[in-house]
């Protein structure tokens, strides 16, 4: 008679094994691609569910520099490689690409060089609420001062009108004082389409776009004001409707010029006129 043939039971896998099979990954976050980087991000984050604590567990990255990624603030971040690594952390656990966020997130942080100045400011800080009643007070010393100007510049004009009624004769004229400067309008025209942006002096990015050519784009010319732009030789800078030459070296980045000490070109400065 034929004896049963023992055979091997069936090879188990591990628990956790199985557990991790079955469960399905999410699938990923729906992103605008128009939005920036760090919107994707936040976006990305709600959708999961998640605060920024919850993430900033997970990913062992504290919760301020999350926020300063979502906010896109270089300057509350501790440098350019923590940054990158920082995002890529975060891309991961979000389950976004990583490499595209990180490109988008440099090109529109301009983010190609370390920067190790102390952070402005907060980006979710406020400027401080003045009180209720400083307008009406300012309104009250405004018209003070106007009444008091008034009766001043009436008395003076008394006086001078006795002082040359009687010793007129062998006067010098009196030259005139200096005129206010006039107000200095930089302007920035794109001769080519080509990307452009400008910070303020905190770092508030307050344009990051292609500029097409023919377009003319007039910035704050306040000090701090700083541009930046992929190609240098796609932009020239005019300066109270002056040229000061062009942005930078045609084919190189420029990164960070500050607005404030462009200056139109003189005459000296001219190229020659080719033979």
């Amino acid at each position: 008679m034929l004896q049963p043939v023992p055979t091997d039971p069936p090879a188990t896998e591990p628990v956790d094994a199985r557990a991790q099979r079955q469960t399905p990954r999410p699938p990923p976050p729906e992103l605008d691609s128009a939005w920036r980087a760090g919107r994707k991000l936040a976006e990305a984050r709600r959708q999961r569910g998640w605060s920024l604590d919850e993430v900033a567990d997970r990913i062992r990255v504290r919760k301020e520099f999350l926020e300063a990624l979502e906010a896109m603030n270089v300057k509350l971040l501790p440098g350019k490689a923590y940054a990158l690594a920082f995002l890529r952390s975060y891309a991961r656990e979000l389950g976004i690409e990583e490499k595209a966020i990180v490109d988008q997130f440099q090109d529109e942080c301009a983010l190609t060089r370390e920067d190790a100045s102390k952070p402005i400011r907060n980006p979710t800080s406020k400027p401080r609420q003045r009180p209720p009643w400083a307008a009406a007070a300012v309104l009250v010393a405004i018209a003070a001062g106007f009444v008091g100007w008034r009766a001043l510049d009436s008395q003076l004009k008394a006086d001078g009108e006795q002082i040359v009624a009687s010793d007129a004769v062998g006067q010098a004229p009196v030259a005139p004082g200096p005129a206010a400067p006039a107000r200095r309008v930089v302007e920035i025209r794109a001769l080519a389409d080509a990307w452009l942006e400008t910070r303020g002096p905190d770092g508030t990015v307050f344009l990051s776009r292609t500029l097409r050519a023919g377009d003319v784009y007039r910035p704050d010319p306040s000090p701090g004001w700083t541009l930046h732009a992929r190609d240098g030789g796609a932009f020239e800078v005019y300066v109270n409707g002056a040229s000061a030459g062009l942005l930078g070296t045609a084919g190189m980045p420029v990164l960070g010029r500050s607005i404030d000490e462009v200056r139109p070109i003189t005459q000296a400065e001219a190229p020659l006129p080719r033979s």
